[in-house]
């Protein structure tokens, strides 16, 4: 009984039972999960466990659950989660993308390439340098459960009851201390931890750091959701949010927030950003050491081609009216500074995510994951030509992507694959990349192919080619918004990639936009439907798996918007997924339990 109620499957039946419950039930209930999982297991949030995946759930994109977590160790070897370099001047194309089916393509593979890139880990291994895909290093649910539960025990016991927001300091440590939590385990000495790398010997051992992830976030996207844990709570608290709301306020967006130092006389410079009409560009630096001579916010995507428009000194903020794109520009006095630069998005007139601080940063990005065993049998494979996909779309609003449309067994130069400590063996059969560098995100969704430059993979860039190994060999779709805008079906691929234009015509009706992935999007009703309509809904009550039932209440299979009010910013992640409310709220029930008040 004990080991299920540790294992994912067990810690999602009772986060769901959380979540099905009123405000102060809720909290009674986490209170007496907590002491449960103490009880029978502390030493879970520090090793994970579990080797093989559970069935895939049959839902909206990166809400299957995970069940191998990136381990205390695995965070070691990785060191601090890659940041994900976002392109800060994407949104100033909205209109251009949301028209063009070929800029909105070229735009997700830019984004898939930058998630792909290769990131060393931090410590070596018998395998030597060793390097990971970028979203790899990113942070899961066990990752974030470390790091909260440090910051807001730190909190102290005022912060603590007065739900204080946790202080960038306190979230700084948190984040710096995680690639070193494996030192709070007495049973991982020095000699254990060697050991446990010196099995790393392979490529497949090394794709296999972090394990069996089902989601991870950027670090940006990961500090966002625990900055935001009042809001969070209170929308646990107080229940279904309403679909429409006229009422409109500030809304604000970290566009960076990045270390910096500077050498006396030193120069540096970040950006562009750009901002639209009505908002408004806020840099701020605060740091110590010297002065800083000057903090200026430019006109224009280059030094040499822009206009000083705001220039400020020590630790005032510069601020510029969009819309325009803007470099913010650091110069050191004559000593060495250091500090930290924060730049924002002020939008005054807008609808504001009621249950997260503001919007999630421009860094934020997710990946879910899909994984299938080799030892169980060949990979099934999907025909997503033209007229395959036509026929799949015709056969009504149940339809699924169905058990393949045949089967392969592609090795490790062809489909990413690793290899964990048991022996068993996964392939990577599918990812959905989801970035915050649009206001409905890049909803990017990629799978593997038995016919890699045809139809959804025609197009593919010479910087995915670039990345070797398996990355040339998954197709790929993309969705901004739930409507198709397109003037052109076939999204202008007629002369130099036909199939893709094919493909593209089949899944434009002229109206709500497409898409789906044949190893995700599993459940009855979803190879109709997109990203977009799907994630609307997070946060609101609403289940993933419900998005498809009604086709009163969700029209087109889900890919309409219904609602104006995206509580959760259209992160599935907060209410279903990895279940980061119930997290949050299980470690409030914890401290705000009787004898834990003080620190």
């Amino acid at each position: 009984m004990a080991a299920a109620l540790l294992s994912p499957s067990g810690r999602r039946r009772v986060a769901a039972a959380l979540l099905s419950l009123s405000g102060r039930r809720r909290v009674a209930a986490a209170i007496r999960a907590m002491t449960l999982f103490a009880a029978i297991g502390a030493c879970a949030a520090v090793v994970g466990c579990g080797d093989e995946p559970a069935p895939p759930v049959s839902v909206c994109g990166d809400v299957a659950p995970r069940t191998a977590a990136a381990t205390a160790p695995d965070r070691r070897l990785f060191g601090l989660a890659s940041a994900y370099p976002a392109d800060g001047v994407v949104s100033a194309r909205t209109d251009a993308l949301l028209t063009s089916q070929r800029a909105r393509r070229a735009a997700a593979w830019e984004a898939v390439a930058r998630v792909l890139a290769p990131v060393e880990l931090a410590e070596p291994t018998a395998a030597g340098p060793a390097t990971v895909p970028r979203f790899r290093t990113w942070y899961d649910g066990e990752d974030f459960t470390r790091v909260f539960q440090r910051a807001y025990e730190a909190l102290g016991a005022e912060g603590r009851t007065a739900r204080a927001p946790l202080p960038d300091a306190l979230l700084d440590e948190a984040f710096l201390w995680n690639p070193r939590a494996l030192d709070a385990a007495p049973e991982w000495t020095d000699d254990r931890f060697a050991a446990y790398v010196a099995r790393i010997r392979d490529g497949l051992d090394v794709a296999a750091v972090g394990g069996l992830q089902r989601i991870t976030m950027s670090p940006e996207a990961t500090r966002h959701v625990a900055e935001s844990y009042p809001e969070i709570l209170r929308c646990v608290n107080e229940g279904k949010p309403p679909a429409i709301v006229d009422t409109r306020g500030e809304s604000v967006q970290r566009l960076a927030r990045e270390p910096i130092a500077l050498d006396r006389c030193g120069q540096r410079e970040l950006g562009p950003f750009y901002v639209g009409e009505g908002a408004r560009l806020i840099a701020r630096f605060a740091g110590s050491g010297g002065e800083l001579a000057q903090l200026r916010l430019r006109a224009g995507a280059t030094l040499l081609d822009s206009v000083v428009r705001c220039s400020s000194s020590a630790d005032q903020p510069c601020e510029v009216a969009g819309p325009g794109t803007f470099l913010v520009e650091l110069a050191a006095a004559d000593a060495a500074v250091s500090g930290v630069l924060e730049v924002d998005a002020l939008t005054r007139d807008a609808v504001v995510p009621g249950c997260l601080r503001g919007v999630f940063p421009l860094g934020s990005a997710s990946v879910a994951q899909e994984w299938r065993r080799v030892e169980v049998g060949p990979l099934p494979t999907y025909d997503t030509s033209g007229g395959a996909l036509a026929a799949r779309l015709a056969a009504g609003p149940r339809a699924t992507w169905g058990d393949g449309d045949g089967f392969a067994e592609p090795n490790a130069d062809a489909i990413y694959t690793l290899r964990i400590p048991s022996g068993a063996t996964f392939r990577l059969a599918g990812l959905h990349i989801r970035t915050r560098e649009l206001d409905h995100y890049l909803n990017i969704t990629l799978w593997w192919s038995p016919n890699p430059d045809e139809n959804f993979g025609a197009d593919r860039p010479a910087s995915i080619r670039a990345l070797g190994g398996p990355w040339s060999h998954y197709a790929m779709c993309v969705a901004i918004d739930a409507l198709e805008r397109d003037p052109d079906a076939s999204g202008g691929f007629g002369s130099d990639a036909p199939s893709l234009a094919d493909a593209l015509t089949a899944a434009n009706d002229g109206g709500a936009s497409w898409c789906s992935n044949p190893y995700i999007d599993a459940a009855p009703g979803l190879v109709q439907t997109n990203c977009v309509g799907c994630h609307q809904h997070a946060m609101s009550g609403t289940a993933p798996g419900e998005v498809v039932m009604d086709p009163v209440a969700f029209p087109q299979n889900g890919r309409l918007f219904v609602r104006n009010n995206f509580p959760g910013d259209q992160f599935w992640g907060l209410d279903a997924g990895d279940d980061l409310a119930v997290t949050i709220a299980e470690a409030v029930a914890y401290w705000d339990s009787a004898g834990r008040r003080t620190p």
